[in-house]
């Protein structure tokens, strides 16, 4: 499911900008990330401040894998994944939304497993990720379950949007809505 423009463009504008934040995805940063959204959710259901959390990791790992855009930390000596994560939200719902300079070929696969999450249902879906989960890990280092655990945790469709940038890469932004009440 594409990422409806009008739906972004309300995103962006919304009234509650809970965090926005466009730079490397590394460890302080992820750090910094859990302590901003603890302090911003706490009047909010444990279940829901929880699952925005888990997505929240989900997608920023995406980033770190397959962003092309890439810095060195100084002290880890070893390069981050350099990218956008928008959280807002709104009366019935956060809107988590993570984007990234990717290659052609990475963005087109991730388009490709959001729409294969997407066709499945909640029980399919919970199978797919069992059966993934058996398979060895592959190169970029994961089992390939992250957008699944996102789309299992927020229950509701993954959107996508793939922005070509020129011949070799694209930037790939993915978001979800999460409900306030479950």
């Amino acid at each position: 499911m594409e990422i409806d423009k009008d739906k972004l463009l309300e995103t962006l504008k919304a009234e509650y900008l809970t965090i926005s934040y466009y730079g490397p995805f590394d460890g302080k940063v992820l750090s910094t990330f859990a302590k901003t959204m603890e302090e911003r959710l706490q009047n909010e259901n444990g279940t829901v401040a929880k699952k925005i959390f888990k997505i929240f990791i989900e997608l920023a790992q995406n980033i770190s894998l397959y962003s092309t855009e890439r810095v060195v930390s100084k002290e880890e000596e070893n390069f981050t994944g350099y990218g956008l994560f928008i959280l807002k939200e709104f009366n019935d719902y956060f809107w988590l939304l993570t984007g990234n300079k990717a290659t052609n070929n990475d963005a087109f696969l991730a388009a490709e497993k959001c729409k294969t999450i997407n066709s499945f249902s909640r029980e399919q879906l919970r199978e797919y990720k069992r059966m993934l989960r058996k398979r060895p890990v592959n190169e970029k280092g994961g089992g390939n379950i992250g957008l699944i655990q996102v789309a299992l945790l927020s229950n509701n469709k993954l959107q996508y949007q793939i922005t070509k940038l020129d011949e070799n890469n694209a930037f790939l932004t993915i978001g979800v809505e999460v409900p306030k009440k479950n």
